[in-house]
C-alpha cells in the first residue's frame, strides 16, 4: 500500500467518524434496532403475538430495558398481517383522556398499545380495561412493574445486549471497546438507554 493510499484511507475514515455518531437517538431510538433478548439474540415475537387476541397484557422491566422497542415491533408485525394498531404514549395525567378514547374507538381485534401505564391516574387503568374487555380490544401496557395485568414478557439486560445492539448500529470504527460497553453498562445499572447515551458522549470525545 502506497502512503498516499494510506493517507486516503485516513481521511476516509475521519470523514466517517465526523459525519455521524454510531450512538444517536436516531440509530438506538425505539424500533430503530428490532427487538432482542437479554442475552443478544433476536428475540421471536410470533408466539407473543399470538396471544395477543383480546385482553389486557403487560410488558414489564426496569427503565431502559426495550419495552417499548418490543411493543412497537409486535404493533408493526401485527399491522403487517392485517390488524388494526394503534399507539399511546402516557406521560402526564393529560394524556389520560386521549388514551382512554383510542381504547373506546378500538374494535374487536384491534391492538392498543399504551406505553407507560403507571402514569396514568388511578382508575383510569381500570376503566381502559373494562373497556378493552367489552369492545373485544388487545391492549399492551408497558409498566416498570407488576400491575395487574397478565405478564406477556419481561425485559432485562446484559452487557452482551448492549453490545448486539452496538454491532447493529453504523460502524464506530473501533473507538468503543468491550470494557467501554462493560463499564457504561454496569454504571447505569443495566439501563441500556443511558448506556447508550453515555458512549454516544464517549464517542465524541474520542472523534479525531
Amino acid at each position: 500500500m502506497t502512503p498516499a493510499s494510506v493517507g486516503d484511507d485516513a481521511v476516509r475514515t475521519a470523514s466517517r467518524l465526523t459525519s455521524a455518531n454510531p450512538f444517536s437517538t436516531r440509530y438506538t431510538r425505539p424500533g430503530a434496532v428490532p427487538p432482542l433478548d437479554a442475552s443478544g439474540r433476536p428475540l421471536d415475537i410470533g408466539p407473543l403475538l399470538d396471544r395477543v387476541v383480546c385482553g389486557c397484557w403487560a410488558v414489564e422491566g426496569p427503565h431502559g430495558r426495550g419495552k417499548t422497542t418490543l411493543v412497537r415491533a409486535l404493533l408493526a408485525t401485527a399491522a403487517s398481517a392485517g390488524r388494526t394498531t394503534s399507539f399511546s404514549q402516557v406521560r402526564s395525567w393529560a394524556d389520560a383522556w386521549p388514551t382512554l378514547k383510542s381504547v373506546s374507538r378500538a374494535g374487536p381485534g384491534h391492538i392498543v398499545a399504551v406505553d407507560g401505564w403507571e402514569q396514568l391516574p388511578w382508575g383510569v387503568g381500570l376503566v381502559i380495561v373494562a373497556v378493552a374487555r367489552w369492545r373485544r380490544t388487545a391492549v399492551i401496557a408497558t409498566s416498570h412493574g407488576p400491575i395487574g395485568l397478565p405478564v406477556l414478557a419481561r425485559r432485562e439486560s446484559s452487557p452482551a445486549l448492549v453490545a448486539a445492539i452496538i454491532e447493529r448500529l453504523p460502524d464506530h470504527h473501533g473507538t468503543i471497546s468491550a470494557a467501554d460497553v462493560e463499564q457504561a453498562f454496569r454504571y447505569h445499572r443495566g439501563n441500556v438507554r443511558d448506556a447508550l447515551a453515555s458512549l454516544y458522549d464517549r464517542f465524541e470525545e474520542r472523534r479525531p
